[in-house]
């Protein structure tokens, strides 16, 4: 049985790793060449669901998988219908979808090109493929500074989020990679962008709020408990706020197509 990394996480990603996350789902979502009203569409990935609730404005019917019950269990009664499943093994027929969107998901892979299998596999011909990953170029010594004040808190990055940073993360984190990828998977028409995204995040406390509402904080803010966790939030948001600049993080987007 896969260790659920993410347990726990889902109040503080939907509070606030979201502040990112969200904006960057809609412009994947906004990027599908073809009207999604009406259609049916994987979510694979959904996390807290913040690429369902951007398919959901533009009228599609969202079906939401994810390998952590505990990240689909958030705010699940206002959610689309959600299974939990491994993108390289999901529970649906050949052909089940129109579309598919995997925000962020596939960049936990070390053979992303199982989950890209998986992908084609259950989208019909002609649907679209929406894919995005933070760019290797993505860096933010603002952010950095936020992780430095945890770690003088008591913090330590835990084994299973440096492995994924180091193996997984840099496999698709390029234009050339993911358009590579993408064509051995055997999509088609593809359309990749390598570029900065305007999240709306100008704050400390919001950039505070993002950072450290990511899985790999979620452990040990539990351990310290709610008061100690916001001192040491407000400290961060004191420390970075002489450099605090709008964050804009580097994001590959991709849209392709199903033969």
């Amino acid at each position: 049985m896969t260790l659920d990394h993410y347990a726990r996480s889902g109040r503080r990603w939907a509070q606030g790793a979201a502040l990112v996350y969200a904006p960057i789902a809609a412009e994947l979502v906004a990027m599908c060449p073809h009207p999604l009203a009406g259609r049916t569409v994987l979510d694979a990935g959904a996390g807290t669901g913040v690429a369902s609730a951007a398919l959901l404005d533009h009228g599609a019917h969202a079906v939401a998988t994810d390998l952590s019950g505990d990240m689909l269990a958030w705010d699940a009664a206002a959610r689309p219908p959600a299974a939990v499943a491994d993108i390289r093994a999901l529970p649906f027929a050949d052909r089940s979808f129109d579309d598919c969107v995997a925000a962020f998901v596939l960049n936990h892979l070390d053979d992303p090109g199982a989950g890209l299998a998986e992908l084609r596999r259950v989208t019909r011909s002609g649907g679209a493929l929406l894919h995005c990953v933070f760019s290797n170029e993505s860096r933010s010594a603002v952010r950095d500074r936020i992780d430095e004040v945890a770690m003088e808190h008591g913090w330590r990055v835990p084994d299973w989020y440096v492995q994924i940073k180091s193996t997984a993360v840099p496999l698709l984190g390029t234009a050339a990679a993911t358009s590579s990828a993408l064509a051995a998977a055997g999509m088609v028409d593809a359309v990749v962008e390598e570029r900065a995204a305007d999240v709306g995040v100008s704050e400390p406390e919001q950039l505070v709020a993002y950072r450290l509402g990511q899985a790999h904080f979620a452990a040990w803010l539990d351990g310290i408990g709610a008061d100690r966790a916001a001192a040491m939030a407000a400290r961060a948001a004191e420390a970075i706020r002489p450099i605090m600049r709008p964050y804009r993080p580097i994001v590959v987007f991709a849209c392709a197509r199903v033969p």
